[in-house]
């Protein structure tokens, strides 16, 4: 496997963007783990959550099993609503994960607009770099040598789509923007039981970190990048 994904990477900017989603689907869906995060992340979240029904939302998903913080759950018998910038993603869940799920495409932000939003899109099949942030998008362009192409997206209000349901755990990875989204949240109305978020600094104070513990979260894990939150009362 490692020869043929080898061989893939010198080729890939050579094939159609249609058949690289294809390659990089079979590669990730063949994934044969007990863990499906890139860190671990999803054998903490289930070891906590003992229950086998349940509600989580996903914003920024990147794949339905091959580095997916929520296939674990997803396998117990949770429901989900997954949010995304990009069609192919979506549309990839909702056929593997069925009627268990709802999928969204836009872009979390915290108040609702009739405005569109700018996206920068890389040309890369499931691509980790998608950004609502041009500043971001410039950097990984550079680093790692690929083009992005800018796109406009509908705006979804986070508290609007809070209102929908009771999620027991939030998992947001957005690519720079993931205190944005949890610095928006309100706590008054809506306490999940658990968030996890993505931090480019996972070690250092951030006023995301303040606001979670002012309203009653505590930390319980890092992982990589990944940071998990549980609200006091539950633990």
């Amino acid at each position: 496997m490692k020869l043929l994904l080898f061989f893939y990477r010198i080729i890939k900017k050579y094939l159609p963007q249609k058949i690289n989603y294809f390659i990089w689907d079979i590669y990730l869906s063949n994934i044969s783990t007990k863990s499906y995060s890139q860190y671990g992340e999803d054998l903490i979240i289930c070891n906590y959550f003992s229950k086998m029904h349940g509600n989580y939302l996903d914003i920024g998903c990147y794949h339905p099993k091959g580095i997916s913080n929520t296939h674990l759950l997803h396998k117990k018998g949770w429901e989900g609503v997954v949010v995304d910038i990009d069609d192919y993603k979506l549309n990839l869940f909702k056929k593997r994960r069925g009627s268990k799920i709802e999928i969204i495409k836009g872009a979390i932000s915290s108040s609702s607009s009739d405005y569109k939003v700018p996206v920068y899109k890389f040309n890369q099949p499931f691509s980790p770099y998608d950004t609502l942030s041009k500043e971001i998008a410039d950097a990984r362009s550079k680093q790692k040598n690929i083009e992005y192409k800018v796109d406009e997206i509908d705006q979804i209000d986070i508290n609007t789509l809070l209102s929908k349901k009771y999620f027991d755990i939030i998992n947001i990875d957005v690519e720079g923007l993931d205190e944005i989204i949890i610095n928006s949240i309100d706590f008054d109305k809506y306490q999940p039981e658990m968030i996890v978020y993505e931090s480019f600094e996972p070690f250092s104070s951030s006023k995301t970190k303040e606001l979670l513990c002012k309203n009653g979260y505590r930390l319980i894990f890092i992982s990589g990048g990944s940071l998990g939150y549980i609200k006091e009362k539950f633990d």
